[in-house]
């Protein structure tokens, strides 16, 4: 299943760069029986990394017709600076999604054809990439999927989406690291929570696009129902390490483009030794 297959070169997204301040007016959507309209905001910084591994994008929002029958597509990924071509499994994770995104079937459930291909990216990432059963490229995964007035994800890695609603952050998905996986042990009544937080591989993803074996991907079950005036937030790690959720909502009271802007900023200013790659994404829901 996961021998080597002959290397391919990747598909190249571009660099992403954000929405021209002209598109930042808000975009109608009619989907039956009802009508939607969304702002979208992104923000990029390298921070003290000698480049830049993050890649997000967003469906086509001129393409009236797809925004109809799709509905709107954000996806963020975010490069493992660990291992070699992270920016190349990024650029490669967002054109992905957002293919699959336009191809996607009306007649199955949306959290089954999600897994699925998630599942089928990560083993194409490691054909690619892999050596001796061992990943040698991986990159985080958060894509979010509206349609109507629902909300569906598929994320694996540690990059982060969040529901703002009443002045709140929620996180809507799960960190695929160790900690989280010796919280759990925990919980079961093995170790102890310091141990969980200390631990010096604690960051360590457990799932990524590129493992060897993804057992673990965040799927909704179903459509999360979005009420008006809900904003979704995305974030690599480089970002919520900087910020805490408290700075981040404060910031989500701006329009989207606006709370990106200046949640990188913040955490730009904060001068941080060793600060990673900062990507934010936001759409807004009325």
């Amino acid at each position: 299943m996961f021998g080597r297959k002959k290397k391919k070169k990747a598909s190249k997204i571009g660099r992403t760069v954000e929405i021209p301040r002209e598109s930042q007016e808000p975009v109608k959507v009619r989907f039956p029986g009802m009508e939607a309209e969304f702002k979208f905001g992104n923000a990029q910084h390298i921070g003290t990394r000698k480049q830049q591994e993050d890649s997000f994008g967003f469906s086509d929002l001129s393409d009236a017709e797809l925004l109809s029958r799709r509905g709107i597509c954000a996806v963020l990924s975010d490069g493992m600076g660990g291992l070699s071509s992270g920016r190349e499994v990024s650029e490669l994770t967002v054109l992905r999604t957002l293919e699959f995104f336009k191809t996607m079937s009306d007649k199955e459930p949306v959290c089954l054809q999600m897994k699925v291909f998630a599942s089928k990216l990560c083993e194409q990432v490691f054909d690619l990439y892999g050596k001796d059963g061992r990943a040698g490229a991986g990159a985080t995964l958060v894509a979010v999927f509206i349609y109507g007035n629902s909300l569906y994800w598929c994320t694996a890695g540690d990059s982060r989406l969040y529901l703002f609603r009443g002045g709140r952050l929620y996180q809507m998905n799960e960190d695929h690291d160790y900690k989280n996986r010796l919280l759990g042990r925990y919980i079961r009544g093995e170790g102890s929570f310091e141990e969980a937080v200390s631990h010096p591989q604690k960051d360590a993803l457990t799932s990524y696009i590129g493992c060897p074996l993804m057992e673990e991907t965040d799927v909704s079950r179903f459509g999360f129902v979005l009420q008006n005036g809900d904003k979704i937030l995305m974030v690599t790690d480089g970002v919520y390490h900087a910020l805490t959720e408290e700075e981040m909502a404060g910031r989500m009271r701006k329009d989207p483009q606006e709370a990106c802007r200046r949640m990188i900023m913040d955490a730009v200013s904060k001068n941080l030794p060793g600060q990673d790659n900062m990507t934010a994404m936001a759409v807004s829901y009325n």
